[in-house]
Formats: C-alpha cells, structure tokens, sequence
C-alpha cells in the first residue's frame, strides 16, 4: 500500500495518479495556499480558498517509524506501508527572529487566515516583516490601514523577475505603503519591530517569510535540510528506497526545489509513479507566478514578465484548475 502524508498540492496531486492511495491528513479540507491572502484581505470568503474531502483518514503525525514501515497518528492509531509520499507542505520558521513566536502573526494555515482577518479590523498601524509574493500581496490588499513593510534585500520578489520587482514597488509606493528595503528586522516586541534602521510602531505584526520544511521531517532522516527531506533526481528518499518526497517539504542536496504550488503539482505526479515503479526524473521549473495588487495583475510565466489581461488570464486558470484538483477526494 502506498500512503500519502498531506493533502496540499503535492499530495492531492500523486493521490489524482492513483486512487487506490491512502491519504493522511489533520484537516478534512484542501486548502488553495496561494489564495489565502485574498480572504485575509477580504477579497474571497472560506468557501472560496477550501474544498471538503471525503476520502482521507484524518490524523495528527506523530512519529514516522521508517524502520517498521510504520506512520504513528494521533489516539496510538498506525497505518503500515510499502510505499511511502511525504507531502507535508512547509511552516514558518518564527524561531528565527527574536521575538516572533510571541509577538508576530503567521500567516501557514488557515486558522492563522481566520485569526489575522478578525485582527485587521481591530488595528490601525500594520507591519509586514518579508518582501516576497506573500508580502507584497498583503501589503498590497490591505486596505484602510498604515502599512509599512520590511524586506532585508535591495528589491522586492527577490526570486522573480525584475520586471515584477519593479512593478510591485510601483504599486505599493503608490498605495503609500512605506516600504524599508535593504532592512534587517531584528525583533519583534508587543510594540514594535526593532530593525537594522531604528525602531517601526506596530499594534499589528504579520511574519511573510522564514520558510522552512516541518519539524518533524527529522524523525526521517537525519541529513535534512531546513526540516525539508533531501531527496535525489526521482524524489527518492536519500536515506530510504521507500520513501518519496514532494511539494515544500523536499528538496536536492545540492538544489533547492522551489516552494511553490505548481511545483508541488508536478512533484507529487512525479513521486506517485516512481512510488509505483517508473523511474521519472524531477526538474523542478516555475510556471507562472502572479500576484494581484488591488486591480492590477503581474508577475511571471516562465522566465518572462507578464501584466495586465495575460496575467490576469493565467491566475484564473491557475485558480480553477485549483478548485478542481482534489475532485477525486471529494467522492
């Protein structure tokens, strides 16, 4: 039996590749990540970023037992495997900066989304420590407040384009976003953000970034990564021939895998038929990433900047074939 650990994109994705797959996950929706922001920022309701599952075996992981060949749920609940898909996705590492666990909103599941929308009504002064996609749309969709936002690098969307660097800075300098680039924030404290440029007020602070594989990603395998499984060409597991890695939670040696949702897609495809055989190679490429500033569309296909209707087109599509993706769970 092949059991499959995460119902996000990469886990929905090798489940769509074989059906006859066990699912494992703590919720009992699908969840469209990339779209999250958009109900935080009151531009889509739950019913637009969820998807209710029927066919998963809902469970806390506790422990992956490689050895027996065992996965360890919550209530001394196991199921055994032949073939094991570990599709967990990605949390936010908050440890790293000072203060953040106590005093920062994350923003990784959608208990995080419901709780930050309701804070956003009661604040007024509002600051976004992270200068990527997540950053800028936040920074970008919050309407009626006084947004400044940090970013350590020279531009925004350090890992896209320049065309959609430059575009974001546009539009966010004229939204009167108060922009820090080339600004280190230090620490978090209840009244503020201590950065590399003095200290910034803040009755709200919402962490964009700090992505890293989840902790228990250790009990695997010892060489790890950030807590994000070392996997070679086809996925495999360094350490485990029965072990598969897709979506955020895996990645090369000597390569990261980019942590995105079209990624994950094609990644759990990938596992899920070497899982039952094939010996596929993985090359990991972007589609498309756009991002939506109020009205405006932008971002990249490939390795081109695009804006406008094209852009708009591609998030749709990217949107539908979303909702659509873990149908076969919803029977």
């Amino acid at each position: 039996m092949i059991v499959i650990l995460g119902g996000g994109f990469a886990g929905v994705s090798a489940y769509n590749q074989n059906s006859e797959a066990v699912v494992v996950d703590k919720k009992d929706f699908f969840l469209l990540t990339p779209w999250v922001i958009d109900y935080v920022c009151g531009l889509k309701e739950l019913e637009d970023v969820t998807v209710k599952y029927k066919r998963v075996v809902l469970g806390e992981l506790r422990k992956i037992d490689y050895k027996g060949k065992r996965v360890i749920l919550d209530k001394d609940r196991e199921i055994r495997y032949d073939k094991l898909i570990v599709s967990l996705g990605h949390h936010q590492n908050l440890p790293r900066l000072k203060g953040a666990r106590e005093y920062a909103h994350k923003i990784e599941t959608l208990d995080d989304a419901v709780a930050l929308r309701k804070r956003l009504e009661e604040v007024k002064n509002v600051v976004i420590v992270g200068g990527g996609a997540t950053g800028v749309e936040l920074a970008g969709n919050i309407r009626g407040k006084n947004i400044t936002l940090i970013h350590r690098k020279e531009r925004l969307l350090p890992t896209m384009t320049t065309g959609s660097s430059k575009r974001a800075e546009k539009l966010l300098t004229e939204l009167g976003v108060n922009l820090m680039l080339k600004v280190s924030a230090e620490e978090i404290t209840k009244e503020g953000v201590v950065t590399s440029n003095g200290f910034v007020k803040s009755e709200l602070t919402i962490f964009a970034g700090g992505l890293k594989g989840p902790q228990i990603i250790d009990t695997i395998e010892h060489r790890n990564k950030d807590h994000r499984l070392l996997v070679d060409k086809y996925l495999r597991s360094v350490e485990f021939n029965d072990i598969y890695g897709a979506g955020d939670c895996a990645t090369f040696e000597n390569e990261d895998i980019p942590m995105s949702a079209n990624t994950a897609v094609i990644s759990g495809r990938v596992a899920m038929r070497n899982a039952m055989g094939e010996e596929v190679e993985f090359r990991p490429k972007r589609l498309a990433t756009i991002l939506r500033v109020g009205e405006d569309f932008f971002g990249d296909f490939g390795d081109n900047y695009v804006e406008g209707n094209s852009a708009r087109l591609l998030r749709s599509i990217a949107y539908t074939e979303s909702l659509m993706l873990p149908e076969k769970l919803r029977r």
